[in-house]
C-alpha cells in the first residue's frame, strides 16, 4: 500500500526537499518508454537517454522494460517515477469540496463515483489543484484508477527489477516538459499530443498547469485519409481549449501551440493548424530541439540530429515524451526548491 498511500504527494503540486528521480518510465497500452535525464552538457542543453517500444497488450510491460534498463544502464537501485498513459486512468475537472485541506482526496472520490466503471473503494485517487490566479480556481482535477491496475504494474516492474517511487501522469510529465523550455510565468504554451491510443491537449504557464483536456475521436488508423476526416474536428477541440484558458479561465492569450503525433501526422496537422489558427503553431521538435541534447535506442544507441530528425525518431520521440516529462520531474522539484 505505500505507493498508493504516496500517490497525493506525488501528484500534486507540493515540493518535495530532497532529490526526485531522474529516471521515468511511460507506459500504455501499445508502448513501454523510459527517460533518463544527465548533466547538462557544455552548451546548457539537458542530456536525456530514450528509449521506446511497441508492446502488444500490458502483460509485455516488465520483459519490455527490463530491455530499456539494461539499453539506459538504469541503477537497479534507483527509483523511478511510473508515468500512466491517459487510457489508464480517469482525470474529471470538479469543485473543490468544502472541507478541510486533509479530507479533500476522501471528499473527491464521492464527487467522481457516477464517472467511473468500477466502484469508488476500489480506486486509488489523487487530486491536483488549478492555479490559483485562474478564474476556475475553486475547481480540482481529479484522478482515479483501480487499485488492481496500478499494483499489477508496480509489480511487474518490481519484478524485472526496477524499483518505483513515485507515480506521474501525462499531464503532469506534460507540464514537465513545456515548463523545461519554456520556464518564464508570462509565457502561455499549448501542446497537442496525439497517439494511436488517446489525444491530449494541454496549457501551462511556468510551472502551472491550467487545461488538461483528451481528444475525442482520435482516429484507430492514422493515415491521410484519416488526417483528412479528422482535421476540422481535431480544429474545433484545439479552438475551444484555447477559449477557455483565455476566456473562461481569465488568462492572457495563449502564445505558443506545440503539436506532436505519431504515425508521421505531426507535420501535416501542425501546418494545417497554422494555417488556420491566429496561435504560432510549431512542431513539439522544432520548439525543443535547443533544450535536450537526445540520444535514442532504436534499439541501436543514435544521437538525435534535431536538423536530421527521421519519421521514426520523432514517432519514437512523440511515444515518449510523457517518460521524458516525468525524467525532468527532478529538475523542476530543484528549481521550485531554490525558488521558494
Amino acid at each position: 500500500m505505500g505507493v498508493f498511500q504516496s500517490w497525493q504527494h506525488w501528484l500534486s503540486r507540493q515540493v518535495r526537499t530532497e532529490a526526485a528521480s531522474n529516471c521515468a518510465v511511460y507506459v500504455s497500452g501499445s508502448s513501454v518508454a523510459s527517460a533518463q535525464v544527465l548533466p547538462s552538457d557544455e552548451d546548457g542543453r539537458a542530456r536525456c537517454r530514450l528509449r521506446a517500444d511497441h508492446i502488444e497488450t500490458l502483460a509485455s510491460f516488465g520483459p519490455t522494460l527490463a530491455q530499456q534498463r539494461q539499453s539506459l544502464g538504469f541503477d537497479k537501485a534507483q527509483p523511478v517515477n511510473l508515468v500512466l498513459a491517459p487510457e489508464l486512468y480517469t482525470t474529471s475537472l470538479v469543485a473543490k469540496p468544502d472541507v478541510p485541506e486533509d479530507e479533500v482526496v476522501e471528499a473527491a472520490k464521492w464527487l467522481i463515483q457516477e464517472q467511473i466503471d468500477y466502484p469508488v473503494d476500489e480506486a486509488v485517487v489523487d487530486t491536483f489543484s488549478v492555479p490559483d490566479a485562474a478564474r476556475d480556481s475553486d475547481s480540482i482535477f481529479v484522478v482515479s484508477m483501480p487499485k488492481a491496475r496500478l499494483g499489477a504494474l508496480i509489480e511487474s516492474a518490481q519484478t524485472n527489477q526496477v524499483t518505483v517511487g513515485s507515480v506521474d501522469v501525462t499531464e503532469m510529465a506534460i507540464r514537465n516538459l513545456c515548463w523545461h523550455s519554456f520556464p518564464m510565468a508570462d509565457q502561455s504554451v499549448a501542446l497537442l499530443r496525439l497517439t494511436g491510443n488517446s489525444g491530449l491537449i494541454t496549457v501551462s504557464r511556468g510551472d502551472e498547469l491550467y487545461v488538461a483536456r483528451r481528444i475525442l475521436g482520435v482516429p484507430e488508423q492514422f493515415n491521410e485519409d484519416a488526417l483528412e476526416s479528422a482535421k476540422e474536428q481535431l480544429l474545433l477541440q484545439v479552438q475551444r481549449s484555447l477559449d477557455y484558458y483565455e476566456s473562461a479561465m481569465g488568462q492572457p492569450t495563449c502564445d505558443l501551440l506545440m503539436v506532436a503525433c505519431t504515425h508521421d501526422w505531426t507535420s501535416p496537422l501542425t501546418n494545417y493548424l497554422s494555417e488556420v489558427l491566429p496561435t504560432p503553431v510549431r512542431t513539439f521538435a522544432d520548439a525543443i530541439s535547443g533544450d535536450l541534447a537526445l540520444s535514442m535506442w532504436n534499439p541501436e544507441q543514435m544521437e538525435v540530429d534535431w536538423e536530421n530528425l527521421s519519421g521514426a525518431q520523432e514517432n519514437a520521440l512523440v511515444a515518449a515524451l510523457p517518460a521524458l516529462g516525468g525524467a525532468l520531474r527532478s529538475a523542476i522539484t530543484s528549481a521550485l526548491v531554490e525558488a521558494a
